[in-house]
């Protein structure tokens, strides 16, 4: 599978646990605390955070690059833009959930809110990437850069 298809994957991944994400939320809304909330968000937490970062680390090194010097106007100073955006709101989740977590109450509008408005930013973006960005590349890049990302991909 190549960097392409594996990202593409990866959005329809994130997309799933965002959701599973906001469900818990109002979950907790409606319920309060509880264990399969807990346990949820524990399984959620590292691949909301460290994983996002590094899935569009993947981006920013390699394609966004390419597509930048090929294609300048492809919005992909944009799509920087939005990766910040994403990662200030993944943090926030990241910093704020292991607080509530262990009692702290007040935190929990410090990482619920900002979690559910990481949902929507990312499902926005993700389109974005998966119907311009990625089948710009698709067209722009060499096959020899194809084949090298493949191999980029499995890294």
């Amino acid at each position: 599978m190549n960097l392409i298809d594996q990202l593409t994957q990866e959005h329809q991944d994130y997309v799933l646990k965002l959701t599973t994400l906001a469900d818990t939320i109002e979950g907790i809304r409606v319920n309060g605390r509880g264990d399969y909330f807990i346990q949820t968000l524990d399984e959620l937490l590292n691949p909301l955070t460290v994983d996002l970062d590094a899935h569009a680390k993947r981006e920013e090194d390699f394609l966004f690059p390419r597509l930048t010097e090929r294609t300048p106007n492809s919005q992909v100073d944009l799509m920087i833009e939005e990766h910040q955006v994403i990662r200030a709101l993944s943090h926030d989740f990241g910093q704020w959930y292991p607080l509530w977590r262990e009692g702290d109450d007040g935190a929990y509008a410090r990482w619920a809110d900002p979690a559910l408005d990481l949902r929507g930013k990312f499902s926005t973006h993700m389109q974005k990437e998966n119907l311009i960005i990625f089948p710009l590349a698709r067209r722009v890049l060499t096959p020899a850069e194809i084949d090298q990302l493949v191999s980029w991909g499995s890294r």
